[in-house]
């Protein structure tokens, strides 16, 4: 695909708001051609962004992300290293290899058959004549990670430091040429972005992405690269409070995770999300992949005396014994051993709803965001979750910008159209079991 033609999918397809940029690959005003599978479908092209973006690189691209599947990304990468630009990738260990190396089946001790999914997801990816057989032919075509390796750009993982790598390196970030910023929710995978490419009703996990021109920005996101590619991962990072850049006229805080549980919470990325959801006095609208951190969730009832509150969850996380969202419905379910979380504070308003999405089978709510009056955006790769707030490798950001408020508002009203909203009857049943069963014991 031409470059003009890349950046005219950027005009077409997004909202321009100085120098922040949004886009959700569920955007229902917007439509593209699916590259790996040639269907038309409603959304602004991801992938086609971040093309456009990589394209313009004249110095350096450095890519943090916890997955790389797209070959004409890859590829694209492989281009710009051979032009002279300085390349550099940060994985996930989990994802820091091509296709021979993929396991097809659960690691010991799992439950679920994910890595056997991940695996049949790949080589249907890759095998482009669908003989069932995997070439080095093919692997040079659509192998993201062997397209890489191959042209030996330099690339490590959260392994670099010696150990069995982070809790998880789970940033979804590029910076180019020290000036323009790609933050995300989603990883760069067709599954992210896309869809299933064996399946031709997914429509991809729900996901959002911006682009920020901003050399201040882009000198924050770099020290964390930088930490990142000296081989310092979770715990090994120094800590950063919370830093504010002024984008266009805007405010945007910044924050990276983790921080140890000796920072005072307050000061850490969970207490960021909670600063901006306690100082709500209209609305907050949240689309979570995980909401398990009982703090927002108090936040969250606090802000409920004077503003209205919609959360929805993916339903993989929605109903789980350590799920938030119980709280809202003002409902407590033990966990298998009979345990409730310490601090569990379950409540209801009638200014509260809360629920779960209803996505094409296989797509998952991947978002992480919130909009808090109209005005604030809480967005990122950090989930609502004390993993993410003192083990991970994340970033998040809060942005004060009512036209940047106005896209998310309407990718949460997008989703939200089919939700369905408060306790679903199997949980109401199973709460009632849990509770008599706890009794008795």
């Amino acid at each position: 695909m031409r470059l003009t033609l890349l950046l005219g999918l950027i005009i077409a397809s997004s909202s321009v708001h100085a120098t922040i940029r949004s886009y959700f690959n569920g955007r229902s005003t917007q439509s593209y051609v699916d590259p790996y599978r040639g269907i038309t479908r409603q959304g602004d092209d991801l992938e086609a962004v971040i093309l456009a973006e990589l394209s313009l690189a004249r110095k350096t691209i450095f890519i943090a992300v916890q997955e790389i599947r797209l070959p004409r990304m890859a590829h694209l990468l492989v281009e710009k290293y051979k032009a002279g630009v300085d390349v550099r990738v940060v994985l996930e260990n989990n994802y820091n290899h091509n296709i021979l190396a993929q396991s097809n089946t659960p690691e010991e001790g799992e439950t679920d058959t994910h890595d056997a999914t991940r695996f049949r997801d790949l080589v249907k990816l890759i095998d482009i004549n669908g003989d069932g057989q995997i070439t080095r032919a093919e692997m040079s075509e659509r192998d993201a990670i062997f397209i890489l390796q191959q042209a030996k750009i330099p690339l490590i993982d959260d392994t670099e430091d010696g150990s069995t790598g982070s809790g998880l390196m789970h940033h979804k970030f590029v910076v180019i040429d020290g000036k323009r910023v790609i933050i995300s929710s989603a990883n760069f995978t067709p599954s992210c972005i896309h869809g299933d490419v064996g399946v031709p009703a997914s429509r991809g996990n729900a996901n959002g992405l911006m682009v920020v021109e901003s050399a201040p920005l882009a000198k924050i996101f770099s020290e964390e690269f930088s930490f990142l590619w000296e081989g310092k991962f979770g715990m090994n990072k120094p800590f950063r409070g919370a830093r504010t850049v002024t984008v266009g006229g805007k405010k945007l805080i910044v924050q990276f995770s983790p921080s140890s549980r000796g920072v005072v919470w307050d000061m850490t990325s969970n207490g960021l999300i909670s600063k901006t959801l306690s100082s709500a006095k209209k609305s907050i609208e949240a689309a979570l992949f995980v909401f398990s951190e009982q703090k927002l969730a108090d936040a969250m009832k606090v802000a409920s005396t004077k503003a209205s509150v919609s959360v929805l969850v993916e339903p993989k996380f929605a109903f789980r014994s350590y799920s938030e969202l119980l709280d809202l419905l003002g409902v407590t379910l033990p966990n298998a051993d009979c345990v409730v979380e310490p601090g569990n504070a379950p409540w209801r308003s009638n200014r509260a709803q809360a629920g779960q999405p209803s996505l094409a089978g296989g797509d998952i709510l991947h978002h992480k965001f919130a909009v808090v009056d109209s005005r604030k955006v809480i967005f990122g790769s950090h989930n609502w979750s004390d993993a993410a707030n003192v083990t991970n490798d994340e970033f998040l950001v809060v942005v004060d910008d009512s036209a940047t408020a106005l896209d998310f508002s309407g990718e949460f009203a997008r989703v939200s159209g089919r939700a369905r909203w408060g306790l679903p009857e199997r949980v109401r049943k199973e709460i009632e079991t849990m509770s008599q069963r706890c009794t008795s014991l």
